[in-house]
């Protein structure tokens, strides 16, 4: 009679190792995604600062005095708005740039909430190292000057940047302009190409360089040199300017003497 060899049930489960080993992959998994977590919620509270700061109205810095400024003339400056103005907004500008075009409208905006106190002095900044046409334009904005049609010229300058910009005969696009606002197209051509336009840009941009410019716009607010981007930036700065203005103007008023009246006899009591 043979024996019955009996089998011993074999263990389902895994060995200690394997154990191990799970719980060591779990932490590491655990450990992965408490630092991704981090970073991202790192990530949210540095994009929070960032929309918070440029959020912000105020100007980027204090205004800065520069006394080689030269003062405005309204005989030889291109000015808009009234030219008796109090305060003076100098703009350095590049008519090719498209920062420069930007602030066009906030410009007409600062215009028309002050149109007696505030004027804009437009000083050409040709970067034409980057700017092919910078020259050219700033060239047929002066000829528009001449013609007392330099609103409309810059406004159509400004607008249609993006179809000119790059065009090897910018003329053509700029005679189209100065037709629209109401110029004779020869007398604004000649004055465009003539000499005396080449010689106002080119003193413009060695002013600019003289005053150690180097991008454009940059604006001015009489002599000071000022970081603005919306219409809240220059008002505050000009509010200012007229504040001081009308302080200082109240301090120099002499005071009036006091009349000094003689005080009248006492009479004397009625027997």
């Amino acid at each position: 009679m043979q024996k019955k060899i009996k089998h011993e049930p074999q263990e389902s489960h895994s060995s200690d190792w394997e154990k191990n080993l799970k719980k060591e992959a779990q932490k590491e998994t655990l450990k992965k995604l408490s630092m991704w977590a981090g970073i991202i919620l790192a990530s949210v509270a540095g994009l929070a600062v960032l929309v918070i700061l440029a959020s912000r109205s105020g100007p980027n810095t204090e205004p800065v005095v520069n006394e080689n400024v030269r003062e405005v003339n309204i005989n030889t400056d291109i000015i808009e708005g009234n030219p008796d103005a109090q305060v003076a907004i100098i703009k350095y500008t590049d008519f090719q740039c498209p920062a420069c075009a930007s602030y066009n409208s906030t410009l007409k905006q600062v215009l028309a909430a002050y149109p007696d106190d505030v004027k804009i002095v437009y000083r050409f900044f040709p970067i034409d190292s980057i700017h092919k046409n910078a020259k050219i334009s700033a060239q047929a904005a002066w000829a528009a000057w001449k013609l007392d049609k330099f609103p409309g010229m810059k406004d159509e300058l400004y607008l249609n940047q993006s179809s000119w910009e790059n065009l090897d005969k910018p003329e053509e696009e700029f005679i189209k302009y100065a037709k629209s606002i109401g110029l004779d197209d020869a007398e604004f051509l000649e004055l465009m190409n003539s000499k005396e336009a080449e010689d106002f840009v080119n003193q413009g941009r060695a002013e600019a360089v003289s005053l150690g410019l180097n991008a454009t716009p940059t604006f001015f607010i009489n002599k000071q040199q000022i970081s603005v981007r919306t219409f809240e930036n220059f008002k505050e700065l000009i509010d200012a300017q007229l504040n001081s203005t009308s302080t200082s103007a109240e301090s120099n008023i002499p005071m009036e003497s006091q009349d000094s009246q003689a005080s009248e006899p006492t009479l004397p009591p009625l027997q």
